[in-house]
């Protein structure tokens, strides 16, 4: 499959494909390129979307690389959803982006776009761009997917990341957190009056509108048939820049990282040689306690990899993650001048 010889109109090509065509890195392409092998174009649609829309593909792709790595085999010859999972019993997953709202600035605006100054409205419309993604998602789930065969009766996986606008990144968990559990954490007061970094519950949060959005959704009998949801705020354009073989000696890394010592996290400014970071770091696996076909957690268990699951052996909450994990990425390439 060959993603990067143009076969859409360049008047009709996403920014970010563009940008790809005007830079030539090979490198970058070569990680790319690992990523699609295997993948089969089921309606020899997916090199103009790719071209066209950009984010989604990339996504499933990154997805595709995932399951792969944990020699999870597909099943293509379903027209949907995304991945007919075979092994360990087999699951099904469907993959979503959280774009931008119309009328917004798109995440591909970056280069020039301020840093939020308010976290709490910041993530307050990515999660609302997610819920508008997950309902969207359990509609086509209730209208189509529930009544194939391939899909009743086996656990069913939403893939999600967030791309709703410039800076989309720096929301790493919290607003995935706040979708699914209703569990937010208020930097913004954290910031302006200290004291203990905390979350508490949140039932809703208000559109533009004033129209609320319900959260906590893995709470709800009607999600049962959401048996969990993977996440990932790093699985960038960055992924790729960290993967490759790039012998580029003025590419940077600066990361944050998970310190299970306190509540500053773990902040490095890595030059590329130096630097690794592996495919599953920033991989999120949430499980839904209410499900009706649960996902084993065993399935994606690894060191990179965060989960949260209900243990019904002890009645608690399980977080499996690391010191060090993988929260938040940017590159740099610095240019010399003159």
């Amino acid at each position: 499959m060959d993603l990067f010889t143009p076969v859409v109109d360049e008047t009709l090509q996403h920014r970010n494909f563009q940008r790809l065509c005007a830079n030539q890195n090979s490198y970058d392409g070569d990680v790319l390129n690992d990523w699609a092998r295997g993948f089969v174009d089921r309606d020899g649609k997916f090199v103009a979307e790719f071209q066209r829309t950009f984010d989604t593909c990339f996504w499933e792709l990154y997805l595709f690389a995932v399951l792969k790595q944990y020699g999870l085999a597909v099943d293509f010859s379903h027209g949907s959803p995304d991945f007919c999972v075979t092994g360990h019993g087999g699951f099904n997953m469907e993959a979503t982006v959280a774009l931008h709202a119309k009328g917004t600035v798109p995440e591909y605006e970056k280069p020039g776009q301020p840093i939020p100054q308010d976290l709490n409205d910041f993530n307050r419309r990515t999660i609302i761009r997610i819920g508008n993604s997950v309902d969207n998602k359990q509609k086509k789930f209730l209208d189509s997917y529930a009544a194939l065969p391939h899909v009743r009766s086996r656990p069913f996986v939403l893939a999600i990341t967030a791309i709703d606008g410039p800076h989309a990144r720096l929301a790493c968990q919290r607003a995935i957190e706040a979708v699914l559990f209703g569990y937010y954490v208020d930097e913004e007061r954290y910031l302006r009056e200290g004291g203990e970094l905390k979350g508490h519950q949140i039932e809703c949060v208000l559109k533009d509108n004033g129209s609320p959005v319900d959260l906590d959704i893995l709470l709800k009998e009607e999600f049962r048939w959401l048996s969990a949801v993977v996440f990932s705020s790093c699985a960038s354009w960055g992924k790729v820049r960290a993967l490759s073989s790039d012998p580029n000696p003025d590419v940077y890394f600066e990361t944050v990282r998970y310190n299970s010592s306190g509540i500053a996290p773990l902040h490095a400014r890595t030059r590329k040689s130096q630097y690794v970071e592996r495919l599953g770091e920033g991989l999120g696996i949430f499980h839904n306690p209410q499900a009706e076909f649960p996902l084993d957690p065993s399935i994606f268990r690894h060191r990179d990899v965060f989960q949260a699951y209900f243990a019904e052996a002890n009645g608690e909450w399980v977080c499996e993650r690391r010191d060090g994990q993988l929260l938040f990425r940017q590159v740099f390439t610095t240019v010399a001048r003159g």
